[in-house]
């Protein structure tokens, strides 16, 4: 038999997971208007990976869900119809879901990565470097040519891993930051 403390637990647990979803869905739609919005002509494929894997590991650290990524790819999804926001590849949801689910399957299959900051900004960069590898296959299959991928896949893939992971490790270290202050 339940108690009522047990049942006001599991309601409280119910509860952080949705504001938890509700809090990724929107760091996910964050960084797609943010991709949107900063269009600095660099020239360097993935720069992008800084703000949106910062964002993703900022929600994953604080709302602490198991499919963080899956929940803020739902967000990143939403904002890729939105008209205004210029996006035009065809196939850019299916690319930009991926790192949100890749970052999700890598840490429920090697949940000890989860337990250190460089490990987390690690699995960030593999997450991110996806992108180049669905866009090189999408290339492939489809015959659109992408210009990150011009220079072959290896320079893309190392800038996007690079990007990736030093926005994974700014979100972890700033949540880091925070916990230590309070």
């Amino acid at each position: 038999m339940e108690t009522k403390s047990s049942i006001i637990t599991k309601k409280q647990s119910i509860n952080l997971s949705i504001a938890g979803f509700i809090l990724m869905f929107m760091f996910g739609a964050l960084a797609m208007i943010l991709h949107a919005k900063f269009r600095l002509p660099l020239h360097l494929p993935g720069r992008h990976g800084l703000e949106f894997m910062l964002l993703l590991l900022i929600g994953k650290n604080i709302t602490q869900l198991r499919f963080s990524g899956l929940a803020a790819s739902m967000g990143v999804s939403s904002m890729l119809f939105v008209p205004f926001l210029g996006f035009k590849d065809p196939f850019m949801a299916a690319v930009f879901v991926l790192p949100g689910i890749a970052m999700d399957v890598i840490f429920y299959f090697f949940p000890k990565l989860n337990s250190k900051m460089w490990m987390q900004a690690f699995v960030a960069g593999i997450s991110y470097s996806i992108i180049p590898l669905s866009r090189f296959i999408i290339s492939d299959i489809t015959g659109i040519i992408y210009g990150s991928l011009i220079s072959g896949l290896l320079y893309p893939i190392l800038t996007h891993f690079t990007f990736g992971f030093i926005g994974g490790l700014g979100g972890t270290s700033l949540v880091k930051v925070i916990r230590k202050k309070k």
